[in-house]
């Protein structure tokens, strides 16, 4: 009889076998089968996956082994491991999260101060201009509305208000120079000419802009006209262009 070490196929155990016999039995999980598969295995037992599936247990004498061995715990333990364990990422090293960035709180707290410091100096330079704009704004409606209009002499215009605006007119831009204008009349061009006029002197007066400035009179001025008859446009560049003829019916 000779022996030979081999590895038992289902639980990974290192036994003492006869190479003579065609069968060989494990002492621990009770595992019958070919005495050269288990010498096959223990030559790479690292390329064998061990399934420690329960066996049928076995009363009586032994009888296919020589010698008892205790198993070999590291190839078992590391096949069950790699089963029943799942696997651990390492995080990168090199890797940078967000949390591995923290500003100190001296830059925080400066980057704050510069944030208000900049709403301030915003607020600053643009509420006097908005103001401004709405002094100069109301100001003229005043001479806007009523049978004494300065600005409506050809056609009628609802200059009453409903929640604080004007229904028939409106203004746009930061020095009011562009006026909406709606009314339920039929109007011709040269009424268009002669509210623009209107509202041009209306404007130069409440800014102190001399009327022979043309260009600061005139020039910056533009009046939009919505009439039952169609909409009514009229801007200048120079004064040729003050006439009826540069009015321009956009809706017919």
């Amino acid at each position: 009889m000779a022996s030979a070490q081999g590895i038992c196929k289902n639980c990974g155990s290192l036994i003492m076998l006869n190479d003579r016999e065609e069968l060989c039995e494990c002492l621990f999980c009770d595992c019958v089968f070919p005495s050269a598969e288990a010498i096959e295995i223990a030559k790479n037992p690292s390329a064998y996956t061990f399934p420690n599936v329960p066996q049928v247990k076995r009363e009586g004498v032994r009888k296919y082994n020589v010698t008892p061995m205790y198993p070999d715990p590291v190839p078992a333990a590391v096949k069950r491991a790699e089963i029943t364990q799942p696997m651990k990422i390492e995080k990168n090293p090199y890797e940078v999260s967000p949390d591995d960035i923290k500003s100190p709180k001296k830059t925080l707290w400066a980057i704050i101060g510069i944030s208000i410091a900049a709403v301030v100096i915003v607020v600053a330079i643009f509420l006097p201009l908005y103001f401004d704009r709405m002094n100069h704004r109301d100001a003229m409606s005043a001479s806007m509305g009523g049978q004494n209009s300065l600005v409506f002499t050809e056609f009628k215009v609802d200059t009453t208000k409903t929640d604080s605006y004007y229904v028939g007119f409106s203004f746009r831009g930061q020095k009011n120079d562009t006026l909406l204008v709606s009314t339920d009349d039929a109007v011709t061009n040269d009424e268009v000419l002669t509210t623009f006029e209107n509202y041009a002197l209306l404007r130069a007066k409440e800014y102190n802009i001399s009327p022979s400035d043309f260009s600061a009179c005139y020039g910056d001025i533009k009046l939009t006209v919505y009439a039952a008859n169609g909409c009514y446009t009229l801007d200048v560049n120079k004064k040729g262009d003050l006439t009826a003829g540069q009015v321009k019916q956009i809706i017919n």
